[in-house]
């Protein structure tokens, strides 16, 4: 058995803290688009279909169904407009790519932890296996960027920092 250099190991947890803080950021970011995108979309439904609901079950005088249809015609414009922000914005396209970061990250955080820890590998498997994931996490780290995320963002989250580095403790 081979013994791995400390530094080369501090690399690989290093990496995984960074790639599992990046995860986070994103999943927390997906939650959010998430929870808009279904409410929006409840809120275009719910609004059509309770106006005809109170119309077709109390019996209402045209000056209430006036009032009823005005304030759900504001609301439908309202919520028209949250839709067309929504499209604008890109927040579809931006949940599937938070989606996919938060996924992919999560990975590469597992492997640079499984490579950390595993104690029957060569230097030379070591070496050749971290620069295959020091590659992947650059060229992930390259599109993240892209959705602003900033090294200070993924150094600062004390939950995912928590949790990673008792992982790492862990290890044998």
């Amino acid at each position: 058995m081979t013994t791995i250099p400390s530094d080369k190991l501090r690399v690989c947890a290093d990496e995984a803290l960074k790639c599992h803080g990046t995860a986070y950021i994103f999943e927390k970011r997906a939650a959010r688009i998430r929870l808009k995108l279904l409410l929006l979309t409840f809120f275009g439904i719910a609004g059509p279909v309770s106006i005809g609901a109170i119309i077709s079950t109390y019996n209402l005088n045209q000056d209430a169904i006036n009032i009823a249809l005005s304030i759900s015609g504001t609301v439908a414009i309202l919520q028209l407009l949250i839709t067309l922000w929504s499209v604008v914005s890109g927040w579809n396209d931006k949940l599937a790519y938070y989606l996919e970061s938060k996924s992919s990250n999560y990975s590469l955080a597992s492997r640079f932890i499984k490579l950390f820890q595993d104690s029957a590998i060569s230097l030379q498997e070591f070496n050749s296996e971290l620069r295959i994931l020091e590659r992947e996490s650059v060229m992930r780290s390259d599109l993240d960027n892209k959705h602003d995320v900033k090294k200070r963002k993924k150094d600062g989250n004390a939950l995912w920092t928590e949790k990673i580095s008792t992982t790492i403790r862990k290890s044998p």
